[in-house]
């Protein structure tokens, strides 16, 4: 694992404990967090390493998340990727609980990791099939 992905994953958790202070308003940030995300996917065994390495600032950063989807309403923010940003909010529920499996969905849009998987594959060519196949699952249905 290279440098840059660890400063990718650390940077993506920034901007996800940042949403706190959106609280109540739209922002491209869950859009910026999750494109970092994508690219230390590239490398799954690295993502899955460093949720674990980072497991104390990754549940601050799902803290921050789970705060402000709860707090949002499902605006589009423009980003390549689309959706809304409580869509936004359960892919990054993916990505930083990946090393628990105890996923939380914002909005029906995503509501199991497959769902997501099938999304990263097609947009980023990313297979993280393997991954979720490897950790065990508490999921947590709808929330907010």
């Amino acid at each position: 694992m290279n440098q840059s992905s660890a400063q990718k994953f650390l940077e993506a958790l920034d901007i996800c404990k940042s949403l706190v202070s959106y609280k109540r308003q739209p922002t491209h940030l869950t859009f910026e967090a999750i494109a970092l995300f994508c690219e230390v996917a590239e490398n799954p065994s690295a993502l899955l390493h460093l949720s674990e390495e980072y497991a104390e600032e990754t549940e601050a950063a799902f803290q921050s998340v789970y705060e402000y989807a709860t707090n949002a309403d499902n605006w589009r923010v423009d980003s390549e990727l689309g959706f809304g940003v409580k869509d936004h909010c359960s892919i990054l529920s993916f990505f930083l609980k990946l090393r628990t499996g105890e996923f939380e969905y914002f909005t029906g849009n995503f509501k199991t990791p497959e769902i997501i998987c099938e999304l990263l594959k097609d947009w980023k060519g990313i297979d993280l099939k393997d991954l979720i196949e490897q950790i065990p699952r508490q999921e947590i249905n709808l929330v907010g």
